[in-house]
């Protein structure tokens, strides 16, 4: 194994880790509190961990033989990851009709950007 391959997957076992135990956190959450945004939470950062598992996977299995291919993959799990956690600050609670992001703070963040 050369250096650059071994330096990959330090790096992407380290992402896998950190977002694995985000996701155990997101799960506890949802357990302890039945928000839809710790729901979303959970499957976004499961999905920075199913792509940071199997690019590597597909890579090595496959000696990189098609490195656009894996990337399209990744990115767009990636972007699907992203989507649901920003998607986690947006969602309306259960019989609150809130954002969890309070309307207070959505205004002004509005405000600040005219």
């Amino acid at each position: 194994m050369e250096l650059i391959e071994g330096l990959y997957l330090m790096t992407t076992t380290v992402v896998a880790g950190a977002s694995a135990t985000l996701v155990a956190f997101a799960i506890a959450a949802y357990r302890s509190s039945g928000r839809t945004a710790m729901a979303y939470l959970a499957v976004g950062f499961g999905l920075v961990v199913v792509a940071a598992v199997a690019t590597p996977a597909a890579g090595f299995w496959t000696g990189f033989a098609n490195a656009e291919g894996l990337l399209l993959v990744n990115s767009s799990l990636l972007a699907a990851s992203m989507a649901l956690v920003a998607g986690s600050l947006a969602v309306y609670e259960p019989g609150t009709q809130e954002f969890v992001i309070p309307e207070s703070e959505l205004s002004r963040l509005r405000d600040r950007g005219d």
